[in-house]
């Protein structure tokens, strides 16, 4: 399994020279296309990698600085306009950055965009420069980790050919719907003899497996540390043991089990062992003192703040409206991106980090098989601070208009948007954390679309495909690879051809 990484690479520009920058930039687009790059345009050809899954060029403008004003900050900060350039490759950040350095007309290609920052790589090491400016995702989102370019192309190839094959195979044989499994086999049969049409697996790089298993062992860690305190005192009296704990133990088990049919092992472990600290709780109780004084520390000052935050959410111009809806729908999938500056008082700015952790750990150990909680029409995201951490850049790249998209969320994870995107200015109040906000629906689009800005240069490596494409076509080659395959199985999976 290769691992996706997720890069981004900004620049404070040259504001003098932002008109001729644009000019450039709009050279690597398909004519009449606005913001939809030409795969093998002139400066940086990115189908000649084969690794990018997708990649974007955006001038990080926020308008709606100046709404601070009515948090009270005076002066209004002098935040820098950045060039970025955001992709999702297969491999590691350095690989990308060093074939990008290592490839002529692309190197070229990005001295030539780089040139309008304020500190141009010029003459120098590109390689360097780029690391440098290098801005790590805080919570990188990927709708299915390990899952390649060459995959992606490789499995939709594989449907067409199984499809053509079946076409057949049903003209010489009327009745084969009532020989499902002779159809397998048949088509079973035909890849075999085309082995070229499976994708090649390659093996997991060692570093990442140990360091993602490290990562994601933190909260089990957490969760298992005060059980550290109990040793003691359950050697000293076994019948703790055998009456308190082990009952629960026995129903995270149980839990834990159950849990596996309907989620992923990770969630289902961090569930049992959570539900393993209520034993603890009972032992001894005097720990929840602190607990509960810290949440309701915090439910307090949250309240005050949330009664107390301004509200202000202008509706976006039709000029704006207009522009971002003229990058839009040119092709199944849409790309986004959105900025904004965190609001202005230390209890946001202390929130905002261990929440994108939060997320970030969710979306790499539990949200990493082609759903972001309910939501199954994102390819890859990411969250971003910027300007030690006083604003936030966000992107992504989902299925369908901006309007389901934005419904899409509302509907599924609106408590998620609040948690995160309450701590923005701008955004609709929220009630205890995780109510109103999303759902004032068109407060909530103002904020969103005024938010949003423009997309200069947008590459997508499959056009045409959806998450949804992907995961079936996903499902029809791992159903090809297994042994047994139950009648009722074998129908689900030739609906999938």
């Amino acid at each position: 399994m290769i691992p996706q990484a997720d890069i981004m690479v900004a620049a404070p520009l040259d504001l003098a020279r932002r008109s001729e920058l644009e000019k450039l930039l709009k050279t690597m687009n398909r004519p009449d296309v606005p913001g939809m790059a030409d795969p093998n345009n002139a400066l940086v050809p990115f189908e000649q990698f084969g690794k990018f899954h997708f990649a974007r060029f955006v001038i990080i403008d926020d308008k709606t600085v100046g709404d601070l004003a009515h948090w009270g900050v005076d002066p209004i900060p002098d935040y820098p306009i950045y060039l970025a350039f955001v992709a999702n490759w297969d491999g590691s950040t350095d690989s990308c950055l060093t074939a990008l350095a290592g490839h002529a007309a692309a190197s070229k290609g990005l001295r030539a965009i780089f040139s309008f920052c304020q500190d141009p790589p010029s003459n120098g090491d590109l390689l360097t420069w780029m690391k440098q400016h290098s801005h790590p995702a805080t919570a990188p989102y990927v709708n299915w980790i390990g899952r390649t370019v060459a995959q992606v192309r490789k499995e939709a190839g594989l449907r067409v050919a199984l499809q053509e094959e079946l076409a057949k195979y049903v003209q010489v044989h009327p009745d084969a719907g009532d020989h499902v499994r002779l159809v397998r086999d048949h088509l079973v049969e035909f890849v075999r003899e085309n082995s070229k049409l499976l994708p090649v697996a390659e093996p997991t790089p060692i570093g990442w497996w140990l360091r993602n298993w490290l990562h994601f062992a933190i909260i089990p860690v957490l969760l298992v540390i005060p059980w550290l305190f109990a040793i003691d005192d359950l050697i000293r009296f076994p019948w703790l043991l055998v009456f308190i704990v082990a009952p629960f133990g026995l129903l995270a088990i149980v839990v834990f089990i159950w849990l596996l049919r309907r989620a992923p092992w990770t969630f289902a472990l961090l569930v049992a062992l959570g539900l393993m600290l209520v034993p603890f709780f009972i032992l001894y109780p005097l720990w929840l003192i602190p607990v509960l004084a810290i949440v309701v520390a915090f439910l307090a000052v949250l309240c005050w703040y949330e009664k107390n935050e301004p509200d202000y959410i202008p509706p976006p111009t039709r000029e704006h409206d207009t522009e971002l809806a003229n990058h839009e729908d040119h092709d199944v999938t849409n790309q986004y991106s959105v900025v904004g500056c965190i609001k202005p008082n230390w209890f946001r700015l202390a929130l905002l980090p261990p929440i994108l952790w939060l997320t970030g750990y969710g979306s790499r150990h539990i949200y990493n098989r082609s759903h972001l909680a309910r939501i199954q029409t994102i390819h890859f995201a990411r969250w971003v601070f910027l300007d030690g951490k006083r604003r936030g850049f966000f992107v992504s790249n989902y299925d369908g208009s901006h309007q389901a998209y934005m419904d899409d969320f509302i509907n599924k994870v609106g408590w998620g948007l609040n948690i995160i995107f309450g701590n923005f200015v701008g955004y609709p109040g929220t009630r205890w954390f995780v109510h109103d906000g999303a759902k004032i629906e068109l407060r909530f689009k103002d904020t969103n679309r005024r938010h949003q800005i423009p997309t200069q240069v947008w590459y997508k490596a499959y056009p045409g495909l959806t998450a949804f494409d992907l995961a079936r076509n996903t499902r029809i080659r791992e159903g090809l690879q297994r042994r047994r395959m139950s009648e009722v199985k074998i129908r689900a999976w030739l609906r999938d051809l």
